[in-house]
């Protein structure tokens, strides 16, 4: 479980770096190992990235004062790839693509295979999604390669290798993402709805709308409008495989989900095999939702 966010504003409508700030703080709840922010700049063609394994909390004390209009945030819940090496840590910049994730991906080893003319820098599965866009055969279109990607994510990147200022944003199955439009005519995005509103009401954006987007599909924004979208062909569901996770701390091996698939016996009154959401390479069913969400209250108000 990652936290993720992007945003688009229009001049006036708000102040970036107190956007910023607000989804860093908002998103933490969906991890503490590390945090980042990548933007560019808004008055030269330059982009930025700022992370470090701190939670959000920490980050947003310290963060740039000349965040740019166009960003993407991440809060990492780390699962393969010790945040302790910055190069694991999200924002993820393969060479051009600056770009955040929030899932898992099952076949990274087999997607930089595929890939030509870069070196993996980090041990991170994210990083291979990144990688594989932007040097994966030619041959394969955009859609294509996102098919090509196998697990539960959603991820958003920039571009510095263009001279437009995009904000590309794709669901490819179970990671939530939620999109909202401001008052104003700007686009925010985050992880959940609830995190989305309370970011935008803590930096004083008020939004008109919030969609949740469904599964395989990609939109990419240029100044606030969407330019392209996109439906993912044969968008893959994750398969439910474990790697070896960096983990900083136990992962709630007793609370293993069971689906009803797996053990018919099983109530569904209690939530198994109702519901959930495929996080960190395995499937978390409704209950095991709540309980690390009772858990993480209980950590925190101690």
């Amino acid at each position: 479980m990652c936290g993720i966010g992007a945003f688009q504003l229009r001049e006036g409508d708000g102040d970036p770096r107190l956007l910023a700030q607000s989804l860093l703080r908002e998103l933490v709840i969906r991890g503490r190992d590390a945090s980042g922010v990548a933007w560019h700049a808004d008055d030269k063609d330059e982009s930025f990235i700022q992370k470090f394994n701190c939670d959000g909390v920490e980050l947003a004390k310290y963060l740039d004062e000349h965040i740019g209009r166009t960003a993407i945030v991440h809060t990492r819940y780390a699962t393969q790839g010790s945040p302790k090496d910055n190069d694991n840590n999200h924002p993820i910049d393969v060479n051009g693509v600056l770009g955040v994730h929030n899932g898992h991906i099952n076949n990274d080893d087999e997607l930089f295979k595929k890939v030509t003319g870069y070196k993996r820098k980090g041990t991170v599965d994210s990083e291979a999604a990144f990688a594989y866009l932007r040097y994966g055969p030619a041959k394969r279109s955009l859609a294509n390669k996102l098919s090509d990607i196998e697990g539960g994510a959603a991820i958003m990147w920039l571009q510095t290798n263009s001279a437009k200022r995009y904000l590309h944003v794709a669901r490819l199955s179970s990671s939530p993402l939620a999109y909202g439009r401001s008052v104003g005519g700007s686009v925010v995005l985050a992880s959940t709805e609830s995190i989305l509103r309370a970011a935008c009401k803590e930096a004083g954006i008020e939004l008109a709308t919030v969609t949740l987007l469904d599964e395989g599909q990609y939109i990419r924004f240029e100044n606030c409008e969407v330019t392209r979208t996109l439906d993912i062909p044969e968008c893959r569901k994750p398969k439910f495989t474990w790697k070896n996770p960096y983990s900083s701390s136990p992962h709630p091996s007793s609370r293993v989900a069971t689906t009803e698939a797996t053990n018919p016996r099983l109530p569904l009154d209690i939530g198994t095999g109702v519901g959930g959401e495929f996080r960190d390479g395995r499937w978390h069913t409704a209950l095991d939702l709540l309980l690390d969400q009772w858990d993480r209250e209980a950590r925190e108000d101690n």
